[in-house]
């Protein structure tokens, strides 16, 4: 790699409102533009987070257009052409490094391409073991996931947990790395101060943040709070972000006699004045890789209540900075009552945040990053 600019490939699946995708929008803002020469790849064109993208990085896509050639390159990369046609077709470069930035498609197509200079990475940002998603969808076995895996030189997981998760069901692998996702401290407290309009509370406000679907447990999340209710307890719950499990959500809140008390304003670019308004900050999910957004509530210095998943000791100080309990209902529920009741003080859980906020550090991060595509150990 004797360029004086490393070319850097990275492929995702798309730039929705996910965690990755805005991660990776982070992540590309923040690297070395004298060092680097960033392309992302997208295989569908679509995601609030393109024009950030576009801003610090060249920006391509597999399956773009509108109307039936959309739908016709969408049915051959998804459904009938090889893996390696795709590479050759629409991703192939004169990249020295290439990085299959999300589990899945991304990772069978960099998997699929020719030996060659470009050092070659995967990004695990979920626990593949509790949520095996890429089998079927992209994968026709495990057998064939693993071999991908192993035409990465680097395999990189956003905590611990998830690399532990990945040994277990892949076996270990020579280049494995942890990194935790960059978080940039500086732009959530910028956020959380902009003027945007947050509807004042009229109860203790308990906020989520994420996709509405089944792995973020929103539901059982409602659940509880109509049991809250049933119990004499006022809360009000705020879940930020947008879905397929709207409708559902929507329906289950009303039959359970708590719609008065759940806001979903759907998806926000900028959801920190929100959180900022939380009296705590609540993770239901039933698994996870490191969820970005707990870190974003310590750097906001909200009270953090989480149920253990992957990543979440990593990232709560294994419970110095925020409440963890078991990943069920029960737990859930019991934990809630207690910040509820008093018996958990939101103030001192506040100072907590605060300190576990502290040790972000945006820039040491990236640089970890720009190490390990420069190829160093």
């Amino acid at each position: 790699m004797s360029r004086s600019r490393l070319k850097v490939l990275f492929l995702v699946e798309s730039l929705s409102g996910g965690g990755a995708e805005k991660i990776l929008s982070g992540l590309v803002r923040g690297l070395d533009r004298e060092r680097f020469d960033v392309t992302v790849c997208t295989v569908v064109d679509c995601g609030p987070y393109r024009e950030a993208v576009r801003k610090c990085a060249h920006y391509r896509t597999i399956v773009g257009g509108r109307g039936w050639l959309y739908r016709l390159k969408y049915a051959l990369v998804y459904r009938f052409l090889p893996a390696g046609w795709i590479y050759r077709w629409r991703i192939a470069g004169d990249y020295d490094v290439e990085v299959a930035f999300t589990e899945g498609l991304p990772t069978r197509l960099l998997a699929a391409a020719p030996e060659g200079k470009a050092l070659r990475i995967a990004w695990v940002h979920v626990d593949l073991e509790a949520r095996p998603w890429t089998q079927g969808p992209v994968f026709r076995s495990l057998e064939e996931e693993r071999k991908a895996y192993t035409r990465f030189q680097t395999v990189v997981h956003v905590s611990q947990t998830v690399r532990e998760a990945f040994e277990r069901r892949f076996g270990a692998h020579p280049g494995s790395r942890v990194l935790h996702n960059p978080v940039d401290r500086d732009e959530v407290r910028s956020g959380a101060a902009a003027a945007v309009e947050v509807p004042e509370k009229k109860h203790f406000r308990i906020v989520s943040v994420g996709r509405l679907e089944d792995q973020k447990g929103f539901d059982r999340l409602i659940a509880v709070l109509a049991r809250l209710k049933e119990r004499g307890w006022q809360a009000e719950l705020v879940i930020l972000g947008e879905g397929s499990r709207r409708r559902e959500l929507e329906g289950q809140a009303a039959a359970l006699g708590v719609a008065d008390y759940v806001l979903m304003p759907g998806f926000r670019q900028n959801p920190y004045p929100w959180m900022a308004s939380a009296d705590l900050f609540v993770c239901s999910s039933r698994s996870e890789g490191m969820s970005t957004v707990i870190t974003e509530a310590l750097v906001l210095g909200v009270p953090v209540l989480s149920v253990e998943c992957s990543g979440v000791h990593e990232q709560l100080g294994m419970g110095r900075f925020g409440r963890m309990v078991e990943n069920d209902d029960e737990a859930l529920l019991s934990g809630l009552e207690d910040f509820l009741s008093g018996r958990e003080s939101c103030a001192v859980w506040r100072e907590r945040a605060a300190l576990g906020g502290r040790e972000v550090s945006y820039g040491s991060t990236i640089r970890k990053v720009e190490h390990l595509l420069e190829g160093a150990e």
